[in-house]
């Protein structure tokens, strides 16, 4: 029994050294691992550098904004608008002129369908911080609008129109009052708001291109007016 206990740890004992002998061999040959520890670490300096760009463009300031033209660069826009007193004429300019308000180098042609300016409009328009000029002419009585009739039959803000072009023209000074009128020949763009409308400000920022809504002639109509001896007036501009 104890021969074999013996030799037991005597193979034990061989079997170690010639173990560690190998080890120690092994410890100065070429390692087949060295390839992918390099791959790995090129990936970790790839992303370190990527890290690097990413840190760089946050800490770089944002580029500026385009600047909108300056305002002496645009043309005067010219807003004409026809009113009439009725119970929601106030609040109705009030909405118009605030959307006018955010629009440079606007001029607004108010006329209002009565014998002379009133109160409640020069005091909105003196109260707008708008440039304006306050015009007045009244309706023909013969052009309005009689009870029972439809809305095609008469024309209607066509004399405040042409009030407010006659004074395009030169032909016509304020009733009402103005403020800051452009001088005689300034170029501009001319555009029809009526006061029950609502607009968008993105409408004014393209002050080149202009689209207005037109109807086809009604023929049928104008000859039955004809017919009546109310046929349109060619003389009226619209």
């Amino acid at each position: 029994m104890k021969l074999k206990l013996k030799n037991v740890f005597l193979a034990y004992f061989l079997v170690s050294i010639a173990g560690l002998l190998y080890a120690l061999v092994q410890l100065g040959q070429p390692c087949d691992c060295l390839p992918p520890l390099r791959a790995a670490a090129e990936q970790l300096r790839q992303k370190d550098l990527r890290i690097s760009e990413l840190q760089a463009d946050l800490r770089r300031p944002p580029p500026a904004p385009a600047q909108p033209p300056e305002p002496e660069a645009l043309p005067t826009i010219y807003v004409i608008t026809p009113t009439y007193a009725r119970l929601v004429q106030k609040a109705e300019l009030v909405r118009l002129s605030q959307t006018l308000s955010l629009v440079p180098r606007l001029h607004w042609l108010l006329v209002e369908d009565s014998d002379g300016p009133t109160p409640l409009v020069s005091g909105l328009l003196s109260a707008s911080g708008l440039l304006f000029t306050h015009l007045a002419v009244l309706t023909p009585k013969a052009q309005r609008l009689r009870e029972g009739e439809p809305g095609w039959v008469r024309p209607r803000g066509v004399e405040q129109r042409n009030k407010a072009l006659e004074w395009l023209r030169g032909r016509g000074g304020a009733v009402g009052g103005e403020k800051d009128p452009p001088p005689p020949g300034t170029q501009g763009v001319v555009y029809f708001a009526d006061d029950d409308n609502t607009y968008s400000r993105e409408l004014f920022e393209e002050v080149l291109v202009w689209h207005t809504r037109t109807e086809k002639p009604k023929m049928k109509q104008e000859e039955q007016l004809q017919r009546q001896g109310r046929g349109s007036d060619p003389a009226i501009e619209v």
